[in-house]
């Protein structure tokens, strides 16, 4: 049976689930399903929290077969900054790379990442901030427009640099996480050229995570996650959206899960520790909106690799354990 504490934690995952709305007009950073292995890329404060060299990659193809749709590339890498012979160490530092076609539209966003982590008796707060660019192109003239006369839709944005920061907190121990950031502090417009009559900007996001490990015994152990994602500011506004996850995790190796989006949709993910170093994860997902009648869901590839020195310092719950 489940310790008291995990059922306390699932119960109170489902009452927050329950007041999240279930509709949602859009998005505006990159949404991935596994966001289990992408936490550096809307939290800052994650780098390092594995201890460890981390290098992680992953590959949507959001809504399949409809044309134009998004298709999306991330590498990122963290580390702590030290000799890995340290207990512990304050510092870390982390580096990613993002790649996103929509249409006629293109982003490729640059970022570094820095944390500094507080340890507790228990647990360890980390504080993030990261710093980059983006690069953004949109070629209008590739459309085909009802109204040909329309300037704003002939003048194609090439690799516009929009500068931007965010910052994050991110608490965790041997068995639990829990965070909050904000990816994206300025609000660029995309087009600086027309800036005062273009309604295209980057509208500010926040979001929330946590997670729990319950263990069942030693083969099983049970992990409930939460990403809840806000955006918006004074003229635009996305309805708050939530990724409910349940995943069980067999034998330190295998992690398989469900999870529940409330912009109607069900995502199935599979993760297996391959080797030693190597991790590879699957994701697919499932929309019931009005969208299934055009498209073939979404699918999602993670590969990652750990470079790790001495095994007996990360075997914790939050990780499936190396070979």
């Amino acid at each position: 049976m489940l310790c008291k504490r995990a059922i306390h934690i699932l119960i109170l995952f489902f009452v927050v689930l329950q007041f999240c709305p279930f509709q949602s007009l859009g998005q505006s950073d990159q949404h991935y399903t596994m966001f289990l292995y992408n936490k550096l890329l809307y939290n800052p404060g994650y780098a390092g929290s594995k201890n460890i060299t981390s290098i992680n990659t992953d590959y949507r193809d959001q809504w399949s077969g409809i044309e134009g749709a998004p298709k999306t590339f991330n590498a990122a890498i963290d580390a702590p900054i030290g000799t890995y012979m340290l207990p512990f160490r304050k510092v870390a530092v982390g580096g990613s790379i993002a790649s996103e076609k929509i249409g006629v539209e293109s982003n490729t966003n640059v970022m570094g990442y820095y944390a500094y982590r507080i340890q507790q008796k228990n647990t360890i707060v980390s504080f993030g901030l990261r710093a980059g660019v983006k690069m953004y192109s949109a070629y209008y003239s590739q459309l085909n427009l009802v109204q040909q006369n329309d300037l704003s839709m002939t003048q194609d944005v090439r690799n516009a640099v929009l500068p931007n920061a965010g910052a994050g907190i991110y608490w965790y121990g041997d068995d639990f996480y829990a965070g909050i950031s904000v990816p994206n502090l300025l609000q660029n417009y995309y087009d600086k050229k027309q800036s005062r009559n273009s309604r295209a900007k980057e509208v500010r996001g926040y979001y929330a995570c946590a997670g729990y490990v319950a263990t069942v015994n030693e083969v099983v152990k049970i992990e409930p996650q939460l990403l809840m994602r806000y955006a918006g500011n004074h003229i635009y506004k996305l309805p708050f959206n939530c990724d409910f996850n349940v995943s069980g995790v067999f034998y330190d190796r295998l992690m398989t899960g469900l999870t529940y989006r409330t912009d109607k949709s069900f995502e199935f993910i599979v993760h297996i520790q391959a080797t030693r170093n190597i991790n590879v994860g699957y994701a697919y997902d499932y929309l019931m909106s009005e969208l299934r009648s055009y498209d073939r869901g979404a699918h999602e590839i993670v590969i990652g690799f750990d470079l790790i020195r001495d095994n007996s310092k990360y075997l914790t719950p939050r990780i499936i354990r190396a070979f």
